[in-house]
């Protein structure tokens, strides 16, 4: 087991892939991103195949947009040559970086900074509630994998979800490195497997993490909540908390179920009175705004809902955008 010194001086580091979005498909994980990890944290997007309009956005939060090179993707989806794409960066910059976090985009949010200051080199992942053998889909792929007996040793214990990673830069490091070894060859080819299910295996049979400490985040007290699914949660004011009243600073799957997903739309985008009014401050002209409407329906729709709401009565003393 290694030590890790932790360096205040040094930032932490938030990747994901962005292919094929509007803003407002991605709009809940950059809008808490900027409100719980702009200052000491560079965030990096992926991107491909998005409109002008969103690159525009991710910028407005000071998201580093990187294009993702045709070489890497061909017919494949982002699950399948992400690990690539980490691996290049953190190949050239991990000494920059005292923790990194890989995780989707379309499906995440924070409600606080998930980067604590640690004395030890760690690698971390979620933990869903059901075990292997519960679930359909990672039932089948461990078993068509890893066969029959990797699969009778490993079914009763719980999914790892593969959609959150992180833990100190090296660690991360080496952990895509041994991902890309059991998904493809090294130009990153894609053989048809899944890269939750090579997770499972390298965690439960111990190739990873090496020589470093494993933090598993459960759904009772961990900082990262996999929630897809799970029911034992419950919404309070600004909060969501999963079991014992546990408030995880990343919420992941919020949209499988309706009323988190009126919860994550409500607090982290626009339309909530807290944020909307950044979207416009930065506009010089109404030409500027109907060009973005003209290219974005979301905007358009959000313009008239925002006119409404500024002529709206409302209660003395309400401010029309607050940034905490």
């Amino acid at each position: 087991m290694s030590d890790h010194n932790a360096c205040p001086e040094k930032k932490n580091l938030i990747m994901g892939v962005v292919k094929n979005y509007w803003w407002y498909k991605i709009e809940p994980f950059y809008v808490s991103c900027a409100l719980y990890n702009g200052e000491n944290c560079d965030i990096v997007a992926f991107t491909k195949n998005l409109s002008q309009y969103t690159l525009d956005k991710l910028h407005e939060y000071h998201v580093h947009t990187l294009d993702i090179p045709d070489a890497k993707t061909g017919e494949k989806g982002p699950i399948d040559y992400r690990y690539g794409l980490y691996i290049d960066t953190l190949k050239k910059k991990r000494a920059q970086y005292d923790q990194v976090l890989f995780c989707d985009t379309r499906d995440v949010f924070f409600q606080r900074t998930l980067f604590e200051p640690s004395e030890e080199a760690y690698l971390g992942v979620a933990v869903e509630q059901g075990r292997i053998c519960d679930d359909e889909w990672n039932d089948r792929w461990m078993r068509e994998r890893f066969g029959m007996d990797a699969y009778e040793k490993l079914k009763d214990y719980n999914v790892l979800c593969a959609g959150t990673i992180w833990g100190t830069a090296d660690v991360v490091y080496d952990f895509c490195n041994t991902m890309i070894d059991n998904l493809a060859d090294p130009n990153y080819n894609y053989i048809d497997i899944n890269d939750q299910t090579s997770l499972n295996y390298m965690v439960y049979t111990g190739i990873v993490p090496k020589d470093a400490a494993l933090h598993k985040s459960d759904l009772t007290t961990g900082d990262v909540a996999t929630i897809g699914t799970l029911n034992d949660y419950h919404i309070s004011g600004e909060s969501l908390y999963t079991i014992g009243d546990n408030r995880p600073a990343l919420v992941h799957q919020w949209d499988r179920h309706k009323d988190t997903t009126r919860f994550a739309k409500r607090r982290f985008t626009e339309k909530s009175p807290r944020v909307r009014w950044k979207r416009y401050r930065d506009y010089r002209s109404l030409k500027d705004i109907a060009l973005s409407a003209y290219h974005d329906k979301k905007l358009l729709i959000m313009l008239i809902a925002s006119v409404k709401y500024f002529f709206a009565k409302r209660p003395a003393g309400e401010h029309l955008w607050t940034w905490q």
